[in-house]
Parts: C-alpha cells; structure tokens; sequence
C-alpha cells in the first residue's frame, strides 16, 4: 500500500501546485513505481498497452461529430426547437434551456461544451426576454452536467475502456438517468420561479407556421444520436463505425445548413485533434496507474477494509458517491474517472453492483463537478458568457446542485434507471 500512498500524495501535491493533470498523473506513476521498487521499464509498456484500444479512435470521431455540429449552426436549431413546445409557459426560457440542454447532450457529449456553445445562444435569449441573469446562468451552468449522461458520451467510453464493458449498453444506461437529471431541474426550476424571486416572463404568442418551421428545421440534428444508438445496439456498427456515421452525417448536415466551411472545418479538426490527444493521453497515463495498483492489490485492500466495515452495497456506493463530489470538486471528471475507475471497480463488483450501473454513477458523480467551486470548469466559461463575477456565479449555482444531488441518490438508490433499457433492448 506505500507505493500506492506515495503514488496519490505525490498526485495530490502537484495538483495543489498547479501542475497539468497529465503531467501530475505520470510523474505521480514514476513515484509509486520507485517508492515500490519496480522497474521503470514497465512504464512504457503500460502507457503503450493503455493506448492500444480501437475503441479510443471513437473518441476522436465522437468529438469531432460534436464540433461539427456546433459549427453547422445546430445548436441555435435545437434551442429553437425546444422553445417552440414550451416556451409560452411562464418561466418557459428556463425549460427550454434544461430541454435544449439534454438535445444537445446527444449530440456533444461533454458537459463544457454545452456551456460553451449552447451557454451562449441561451443566455443571449434569456437576458433579451427580460429573465433573472442569475436565473439564466444557473440553469445554464447546472443542465449542461447533464452532457457526458445522456448517448453519445465521451466519458462512457473511456470508462468502457478501463471496465472493459460494452459501449452499446453503457450508452443506452444513460437515457434514463439523463431524463431523470432534466426532470429535478425542471421541478427545482418550477419552484423556485413561484417564488418570484427570479424574472421569468412567457414567451409572446408565435404563428404556428414560424413554430412549425422552428420544429422541422432541429429534427436532423436530433437525428444524431438516433443513428448511433440504433446502429450500436443492434449490432450493425461498432462504436468506432458509429462515430464516423456521426461525422458523415453531421458534415452534410452543416453542407445542408449551408453553414460549414473549409475555414470552419479546419479549425474544428485541429480542436479535435487536441481534445482528443489529451484524452487518449489520459487513458495511456492511468494504465501506468492502474499496473501498479495492480502490483499492490489495492483495490482488493480497498474493498477488504470497507467490507469488514458494511457489505450493503449502497452505503458503500454512497460512501463511493461523496468521494466522487468531493473529486469532482478540484478534478477534471476525465481524469478522475480514468483514475478512479480501476480503484472502485472491483469493491462495487464484490458487492454485486452492475458494472454499467456503477459507470453511470462515476460518469455523474463526478462530471457534477463542472458545476461546483473552485475547480468546476463551467463556473470559469459561464461568468465569460455571461459577464458576471465569479463569485455571483457561485450563489446563482447553489440553488440548482440540490436537484442534481437529489437525481445523483436516485441514479444510486434505483438501479434500474440505468439497466432497464440495456437489460431491455440487449438481452
């Protein structure tokens, strides 16, 4: 257990320092292999073995999907879309920024980019409506954690990687809690505008011709996922194939839009190009991690202290749940979810959790991190989109984590949110 000790301070300590993840997570794996006595040569070969999964190409053509569509002009499409079926009710721009939000999940992926991208169109309309900045932005920040949930998902697919499970079935595990996220904002988000503390007007009536028009216009982006879940679980495409039908699909699409040029094209491939790189880093790094782990069973030591403890497996996914908060609060959820992985994963088997189920809860657990000081990164780009102080962003998101906490104990407590559809549809 000493390597593995020194392995998370010296982890620990680079972080606080301000170290790049990456770097911090190798020089971390140097450290544990020294302190343990291993030969440094086991370093390559690990960071070699931990990058060689074709699976990981999926990433790269997932990412790239999504910044296609952000550049074709989907997003303002799908917002629209979700304004035309509720944007008469009063606070409706608050709705339509959770619907929009759990649309464009099925096309990004990623919780930064929906803040990024969607962020923008939502709070331009919600400001020009006459709604609470604090309003906008919180709802903005607190639905756009619901990105990495609901298909396709970047995160589900690097934990794929580290679990060795099915994509396809992590992906359809997804749905269900995705919705159930969308819901308990939607009941926090009713409340708390009764109480009038927030600014929230309805929409003006809207011809039904430009409602219409509004709706057809954001049926070919939400085409997206339908694509690569039907292919996926039926077998027809590997997650490899699925994610270049999504390229395939998404670059006629911005053709068809008449929004996609070479200039645009250029720069989203070289975005891709990066984002991808360091997440395949990522996943090489924590195999180097998980070989010493491995080496000193500390999973295994791990899950002999908390049984001796509980075998209930929901105190210890509950004690799991609070670490992955806590994480999440000063990590990347990319990371952690690479690091944590092979540390809980076998403790939740011993206790007879699904592996599908447990990569829902680490997926959420920790991507609620984007949403909560001083690390979450969607704190950071909503007070740029919205031109608000840090701090006054901090107070517009408390109100918003309870629903999120509250649809994090139900994901936990209810199991079958996340296995009826893969136990359903791939028996």
């Amino acid at each position: 257990m000493i390597p593995s000790l020194a392995l998370g301070v010296t982890f620990i300590v680079l972080l606080i320092s301000g170290t790049p993840v990456s770097i911090a997570m190798g020089l971390a794996a140097i450290v544990g292999f020294i302190v343990g006595e291993y030969s440094l040569y086991l370093l390559p070969q690990a960071l070699i073995n931990g990058a060689n999964n074709s699976v990981l190409i999926a990433v790269f053509f997932f990412i790239l999907a999504g910044n296609i569509m952000n550049e074709a002009g989907v997003t303002n499409r799908l917002f629209l879309t979700a304004r035309a079926f509720v944007g008469r009710i009063k606070g409706g721009l608050a709705y339509v920024n959770i619907i929009a939000s759990m649309f464009f999940a099925g096309i990004s992926g990623t919780a930064t980019a929906d803040i990024a991208s969607l962020g923008k169109v939502e709070m331009k309309a919600m400001q020009e409506a006459g709604y609470d900045k604090k309003l906008s932005i919180g709802i903005t920040i607190a639905s756009a954690v619901v990105g990495p949930i609901i298909p396709p998902s970047v995160a589900f697919i690097l934990y794929s990687v580290m679990a060795e499970v099915s994509v396809a079935r992590l992906f359809l595990a997804g749905i269900v809690p995705g919705i159930v996220i969308g819901l308990c904002l939607m009941v926090s988000t009713y409340f708390l505008i009764r109480t009038g503390k927030y600014a929230a007007p309805a929409d003006p009536p809207k011809p039904f011709k430009e409602k219409t028009r509004d709706i057809v216009y954001g049926l070919p982006g939400l085409a997206t996922p339908l694509v690569i879940i039907i292919g996926m679980t039926t077998g027809i495409l590997t997650p490899t194939e699925a994610g270049l039908c999504a390229i395939v699909y998404t670059f006629f699409l911005g053709l068809f839009y008449r929004e996609l040029d070479l200039i645009k094209l250029k720069e989203v491939l070289k975005v891709s190009v990066m984002t991808s790189a360091h997440s395949i880093l990522l996943v090489s790094i924590a195999s180097s991690m998980s070989l010493l782990f491995t080496f000193e069973r500390t999973p295994m030591e791990l899950a002999s202290f908390l049984l001796g403890i509980t075998t209930n497996k929901f105190i210890i996914l509950s004690l799991i749940a609070l670490v992955l908060l806590f994480i999440g609060c000063f990590m990347s959820a990319t990371a952690a979810l690479l690091m944590l992985t092979p540390v809980f994963l076998p403790l939740v088997k011993a206790v007879g959790v699904d592996p599908i189920h447990f990569g829902v809860i680490i997926g959420y657990g920790l991507t609620i991190g984007v949403a909560t000081p001083p690390v979450g990164t969607g704190l950071y780009i909503g007070s740029d989109i919205a031109n608000m102080p840090l701090a006054d962003v901090f107070k517009a998101i408390l109100p918003f984590l309870i629903p999120l906490f509250i649809a994090l104990i139900l994901i936990v407590y209810v199991p079958q949110f996340s296995l009826f559809l893969p136990n359903y549809i791939m028996k």
